[in-house]
């Protein structure tokens, strides 16, 4: 358990916007490698496990990350959504859940089957 991620908002959403701390003065980044953005989705109970992300996995949530925050502002202070960040959130929110997949074991071995079986030969881009 990472004791760096609080969740004191009651909305998964803030509680992802505030992600980035003390943002009017020293800013502190919560999502510095992609294992600390896995622990947060985690932690944050919205899932019960992750695969492993990547850098790019990191970026896209920031960039959702900072545009809850403008819209979560734009209401606060009674203002007009931003256009930009309002499809963004909306892009985010449009795609399918993630999908469980079969891949062969981290060392490359299968059991040994009777008759072979094709599942262990899936991929992402073949399924």
């Amino acid at each position: 358990m990472n004791l760096d991620h609080v969740f004191v908002c009651g909305n998964p959403a803030l509680d992802f916007a505030a992600t980035l701390r003390a943002r009017r003065s020293a800013r502190s980044e919560m999502f510095v490698t992609p294992e600390r953005l896995n622990a947060w989705y985690v932690e944050s109970g919205i899932v019960d496990a992750v695969s492993p992300g990547q850098e790019a996995d990191v970026e896209r949530a920031k960039t959702v990350r900072e545009a809850i925050y403008l819209l979560v502002t734009a209401r606060r202070l009674g203002q007009g959504y931003d256009g930009t960040a309002l499809t963004l959130v909306n892009d985010a929110a449009r795609k399918p859940p993630a999908v469980p997949q079969l891949t062969p074991r981290a060392d490359g071995r299968r059991r040994r089957r009777t008759k072979p079986s094709p599942w262990w030969r899936a991929t992402p881009s073949s399924s």
